[in-house]
């Protein structure tokens, strides 16, 4: 199938192999101090859907040809979620443009950000915890299992970023998703140039990749990232 991003070869798996790249897990400990949100639900929630879109697609089952999301792989992921979210898009009859598809992910009826949580509660790196509302009755949250794990990928990012490093290409996403989301805000506190640099570097990533970043771009309103 030939799409309007190029071919694939050339470009470096993200992640080893056999592993599933679980873009969204870490896009989901990013956005939160312990079990508390610092950033908009709304805004999070179309992250982790487009999130779990690059997932699938670095392990080539979609690409993005023009706006609308083709599916090129049926076999079934090796991870849960991936599956239910291929068969969402497996069960419509013709392409759907991207910013519907994160639209979608992100509305109540399919609720990306606890399906996010109830992956990351199955592998034991979240705990459900209630919380307290001054009126009404407790809202279940999610707390980290480990407070180091969960803080290792703002540490491991950093690093990256003031050293001057290249990021491998599964960190190369996830920087290009908290670009979008607003979530850089609170990973790092490089300086304005820097940011705008890793911005550009994000974008430099295999196909369709940047194309989903632009979708969400545009659909939260970005201009950081591509400024």
């Amino acid at each position: 199938m030939t799409t309007k991003d190029g071919d694939m070869s050339g470009y470096p798996p993200v992640r080893e192999v056999g592993r599933w790249p679980l873009l969204a897990d870490d896009l989901f400990r990013l956005a939160h101090d312990g079990p508390k949100l610092c950033v908009d639900h709304d805004l999070i929630a179309v992250g982790l859907a487009c999130a779990l879109l690059a997932e699938l697609s670095t392990m080539d089952y979609l690409t993005v040809d023009g706006d609308r999301l083709l599916i090129t792989g049926q076999r079934p992921p090796p991870d849960a979620l991936a599956h239910t979210v291929l068969t969402e898009i497996l069960s419509q009859p013709d392409p759907v443009p991207v910013p519907d598809w994160l639209r979608y992910l992100s509305a109540r009826q399919f609720n990306v950000y606890e399906q996010v949580a109830r992956r990351l509660i199955r592998s034991g790196d979240l705990v459900e915890v209630p919380r307290r509302r001054l009126f009404g009755p407790p809202r279940s949250g999610y707390a980290p299992t480990d407070n180091n794990k969960a803080y290792w990928t703002t540490a491991r990012l950093n690093t990256v970023a003031e050293r001057g490093y290249a990021f491998d290409a599964f960190d190369q996403v996830l920087v290009g998703l908290c670009l979008s989301t607003g979530v850089y805000r609170r990973v790092f506190s490089s300086p304005a140039h820097v940011i705008r640099r890793l911005g550009h570097d994000s974008r430099r990533t295999r196909p369709p990749i940047p194309t989903l970043l632009r979708h969400l771009d545009r659909l939260v309103g970005n201009a950081v990232a591509i400024s």
